[in-house]
């Protein structure tokens, strides 16, 4: 049974937030390993990433000490800092030495993992990521991605819907060479829930990007290709091509992203 240490109140007393806080992690914690096969790391992440999509803790509070956390969540401190900084190179939280973690309060993401950023047009804030569904298929059909990963049997295909703070919606796809990225496919897809895919193909793969190059135009999106992100056609979007590359220029991954113009600004 996981344990938070609190001080003791009474039975009839309501449960105060940092204890409601901790019951509602465990829970998750719980439930995120009794429905998928993923490490203690990825189940932490989604455990504290649940507790911020519905608003327990809010932009700008803290969340538990790494501790804390490790109690809670009935894992080791390493575990516990490795999902933490998944969360920070997404944008969700903000850890300062000396001060703690707190839930991203629209603070910029790190250059070093970012190709752009999507940002709100009234004030060119970068826009938080709160839910996230990934699917992850093989595809024997080519198409602009060829071109630049080269013709191939099959291809790995990463497909994302994004949803931000703001209610916007992005999809994504990412398309891989199915020999550097050897049964990507045969992952539980909760892996790459609410963490962003480009550390991790370096981590499990070895493929580390050096560079990218992007392509952005708007577009009126068909009802096909709206239909298969869960998108409204209705208006222009951006469709952003990111071709990304290795040290020695090899390619790494075709991406490609859409989102409505209407709904934000991008930052390069």
């Amino acid at each position: 049974m996981v344990k938070f240490a609190l001080k003791k109140r009474a039975d009839n007393a309501a449960p105060d937030h940092k204890q409601v806080l901790a019951d509602a992690l465990a829970a998750q914690m719980a439930e995120t390993s009794r429905s998928h096969q993923c490490t203690k790391r990825t189940a932490a992440r989604l455990a504290i990433a649940g507790i911020i999509r519905t608003n327990l803790v809010k932009p700008g509070e803290f969340l538990p000490s790494e501790k804390e956390l490790t109690t809670i969540l009935g894992v080791s401190l390493g575990t516990v800092q490795a999902a933490l900084r998944q969360l920070q190179d997404l944008g969700t939280i903000v850890r300062r030495r000396g001060d703690g973690t707190r839930v991203s309060a629209l603070e910029p993401h790190g250059d070093s993992i970012w190709h752009f950023r999507f940002a709100s047009k009234e004030d060119n804030t970068p826009l938080r990521i709160i839910a996230q569904d990934v699917w992850v298929d093989r595809i024997s059909t080519n198409g602009v991605w060829s071109d630049y990963i080269g013709d191939n049997a099959q291809y790995i295909r990463i497909r994302r819907v994004v949803t931000m703070h703001n209610g916007a919606l992005a999809g994504a796809e990412m398309f891989l060479n199915c020999a550097v990225a050897k049964d990507i496919d045969q992952i539980d897809v909760a892996e790459l829930q609410f963490t962003n895919i480009r550390p991790y193909l370096e981590e499990k793969f070895g493929l580390t990007t050096k560079g990218t190059t992007h392509l952005v135009k708007t577009v009126n999106l068909d009802k096909k290709t709206a239909a298969h992100f869960g998108l409204d056609s209705i208006g222009p979007h951006y469709e952003i091509h990111a071709r990304a590359f290795s040290l020695n220029q090899s390619p790494v991954y075709f991406q490609r992203i859409y989102i409505a113009a209407a709904d934000c600004a991008l930052i390069f």
